[in-house]
């Protein structure tokens, strides 16, 4: 079973405290001291719920409220109770006289975690942080030094000029080499065979076929001759 509700809700007021029921409930503290605070809102003459006007009290009305950031000093109580209570914060609250269990929770999560970040120490555990190995990019020399970086990029470029003129260079001779291999093969085969020298066929040495016609084709040879 939980717990009871302090009070019913019918019929309570809710949300922003006037000035006028902050005087009340001070006034009441004040004279009487805190009783029960279950009883209070209706011995007060408040419309408000017991939870309400404690944390009213507590957070904003009792005399001995500090504002403002923690101190040096209170930060130092702060991360040693931190380091044996963990984040029971209103017991933390109780070694400090006038500071709340919500104020101090959120200046530890506000301030004091990226203090000891900071000096190296885990707000966890209250042990020093593993160190962090970080590998450099690889041109980061490049980024750090921007001449170096110009000059390697001129330099690539030369390079590959160099290399798209010698490409240039050796396809330009062997085109060479190969009209020079071309023009010597055609030199061979002039001299080798020559119009002058092909024999020539005598009128007799035609072999005709045996036919009507024959005897015309003969004929005309003959007077070729």
């Amino acid at each position: 079973m939980g717990r009871k509700p302090c009070c019913q809700k019918v019929g309570l007021k809710k949300g922003a405290w006037t000035a006028e029921e902050d005087n009340k409930l001070k006034n009441f503290i004040l004279t009487n001291g805190h009783c029960c605070w279950r009883a209070l809102p209706k011995l007060a003459g408040l419309l408000r719920c017991g939870k309400s006007c404690r944390l009213r009290w507590t957070n904003y009305l009792r005399p001995d409220l500090k504002r403002g950031f923690l101190s040096e000093d209170e930060e130092k109580i702060v991360i040693d109770l931190h380091a044996k209570l963990g984040n029971r914060w209103s017991k933390i609250a109780s070694h400090l006289p006038g500071r709340t269990d919500n104020e101090i929770k959120n200046h530890w999560n506000t301030h004091i975690k990226k203090k000891l970040r900071n000096m190296g120490i885990d707000p966890l555990v209250h042990n020093p942080l593993p160190p962090t190995t970080t590998t450099p990019p690889p041109l980061q020399e490049q980024t750090q030094n921007p001449v170096a970086g110009q000059e390697l990029l001129s330099d690539s470029v030369d390079q590959n000029k160099e290399t798209e003129t010698s490409m240039q260079s050796t396809i330009t001779e062997g085109k060479d080499e190969d009209k020079n291999m071309a023009s010597s093969s055609l030199m061979e085969v002039s001299n080798e065979f020559c119009i002058d020298e092909t024999p020539v066929i005598l009128p007799h040495e035609i072999l005709v076929p045996s036919s009507p016609s024959s005897s015309y084709i003969l004929e005309d040879l003959q007077c070729l001759t």
